[in-house]
């Protein structure tokens, strides 16, 4: 009996197909590949657009002016629209990359977002913790529920103690607490306020 079944919803599926087909419809066949994430494919080493010279390669937002990078961040605005001093953009200078933070998540996205981030996508949680201010600017931006910024502050208050209990708790695996350490040690060191 199940035989039969699953025989005949092959063949109403192929008939359904045949009939798409003879009446002139097109299945598009293409959308069924693997798209892979244009952050993940191999990037040149020229910036493009970028109307700078090389000793001063920042370009500020609302105008045509460029800085050096030692200018950026050094509470002295050289843009006319001051951008080169913005919250985000001096946390962001400060702190690792969106890139490099992504990689740790993902290496322990397993135990690491579902307890500290609501299950947030390692993509949004980076950008969040390079740009934030403090941990409350991140519980925003990502969407956090109570018990996961309890665990975060928690997380953070381990690293600072050199205490690793509170995170083999949360699920960390033993073998990771110097990664852990290390990366939420540089958050700290890059400004972000726990």
């Amino acid at each position: 009996m199940m035989r039969l079944l699953g025989r005949q919803e092959i063949i109403v599926y192929l008939l359904g197909l045949l009939c798409a087909c003879v009446y002139g419809m097109k299945i598009d066949f293409s959308r069924l590949r693997q798209i892979r994430r244009p952050y993940i494919e191999k990037r040149n080493n020229q910036c493009s657009g970028n109307p700078c010279e090389e000793d001063k390669p920042f370009l500020c937002r609302s105008s045509p002016t460029c800085i050096a990078l030692e200018q950026v961040c050094d509470s002295i605005p050289q843009c006319p629209d001051g951008f080169d001093e913005s919250p985000a953009l001096c946390n962001a200078k400060k702190r690792p990359s969106i890139g490099d933070l992504e990689d740790f998540l993902i290496k322990n996205e397993h135990w690491i977002i579902p307890a500290l981030f609501n299950g947030a996508s390692p993509e949004l949680v980076a950008h969040s913790l390079v740009v934030s201010s403090d941990l409350e600017e991140v519980k925003l931006m990502v969407g956090m529920d109570p018990q996961s910024e309890e665990n975060l502050h928690e997380a953070f208050m381990a690293v600072l103690t050199g205490d690793e209990r509170p995170l083999l708790k949360m699920g960390m695996p033993q073998e990771e607490w110097f990664d852990v350490q290390f990366m939420l040690n540089r958050l700290i060191e890059g400004g972000l306020q726990v």
